[in-house]
């Protein structure tokens, strides 16, 4: 390099991060971008530090694992960890390379990788939802690229050797998530979806901000809660948070979980899943979204006024007070007027 590169005033400096692996890992980016031109953080990631590397030929994704959570600091974790990661973007990618980034490089004492922007216009689903609806054509690609997942994933042994996976799930997809707002019907969820037949790798945290849905195509990234469960929790997950990013917004929100749902169905074998009458997704999913309106553990930025979040908060406990609930009953009750 003959200049050194132009950096986002915002940015958490790639070097602090990276300390004396700098050099060794943007040698890493150069044969995919060309001459470097700059860094830009991605701000989304609350594990590990991401940056996009800009360079004269493309783009490529920098992603860096510390000691804390990136955006999380009280949170301690091992470095290490990344290669987990990596070894489940390697399998996902060989697997479905249309659906994930290619890992460009691995620098394990770095604990850092380099992959494939698969972000065409640069932005997530996330920030695409903050200013607009989703379509009922991205919720179709989205439930049939979920649905494809699971079943090319469908026969992968854990990630995590010995007991390791049953801990991952334990502690991060239920206690940080469907355990943490302390609801005794979400305790019986966790109990229910460890009693699933069907166990196998899911990717533990498709939400908007880890896609990319544009121009398009359909991408999935930050595969580090990857983990051995009950796809059923995926799906409650992903529907969780179009209802979220609806909730200000509710005139379409049915249409688009129809077909969001009725497209992951259209991919599973056997018999139609009857899924507005599962009442175990509707819990999931009721639970997940409790998770990002009541728990502080993992923050997630306001997807709508107070007065709607608030509403849809005392809606969901409610349904979880009064007992079992279908599909349709939590996306009658997510719709309802704003109430001050």
């Amino acid at each position: 390099m003959t200049a050194p590169l132009a950096a986002d005033r915002t940015a958490p400096g790639l070097a602090a991060v990276l300390g004396p692996h700098l050099h060794r890992v943007l040698a890493a980016c150069h044969p995919h971008t060309g001459r470097l031109t700059r860094v830009q953080a991605c701000t989304d990631g609350n594990v590990s530090h991401v940056f996009r590397v800009h360079g004269e030929a493309g783009n490529v994704i920098v992603k860096v694992r510390g000691r804390r959570f990136a955006h999380i600091a009280h949170i301690a974790t091992d470095p290490a960890l990344i290669a987990l990661e990596h070894r489940a973007l390697t399998l996902h990618h060989g697997l479905l390379p249309d659906l994930f980034p290619n890992a460009l490089a691995f620098l394990p004492e770095a604990h850092a990788m380099v992959m494939t922007d698969v972000f065409p216009d640069g932005r997530t689903w996330r920030e695409h939802l903050d200013q607009r609806d989703a379509t009922g054509e991205e919720c179709t690609r989205l439930g049939t690229a979920l649905g494809r997942i699971h079943r090319a994933t469908a026969a992968l042994p854990p990630l995590r050797d010995g007991d390791g996976d049953d801990i991952f799930r334990a502690e991060h997809a239920y206690g940080y998530c469907l355990r943490a707002c302390g609801h005794r019907a979400l305790d019986q969820a966790c109990r229910r979806l460890e009693a699933l037949p069907g166990r196998q790798l899911i990717l533990g945290d498709p939400c908007p901000k880890n896609l990319s849905l544009a121009a398009g195509h359909t991408a999935f990234v930050d595969l580090d809660n990857v983990h051995h469960g009950a796809p059923l929790f995926d799906t409650g997950y992903l529907l969780a948070h179009l209802v979220l990013h609806h909730a200000a917004r509710p005139a379409r929100l049915r249409p688009l979980a129809a077909a969001f749902l009725d497209a992951y169905a259209s991919t599973l074998p056997g018999p139609v899943w009857p899924w507005r009458g599962d009442a175990l997704l509707a819990t999931v999913a009721a639970g997940v979204l409790l998770y990002r309106l009541e728990a502080r553990t993992v923050p997630y930025p306001p997807t709508a006024p107070p007065a709607s979040a608030e509403r849809l908060r005392r809606t969901l406990r409610g349904l979880l007070d009064a007992g079992p609930f279908t599909v349709p009953g939590l996306l009658d009750a997510a719709s309802g007027p704003v109430t001050a």
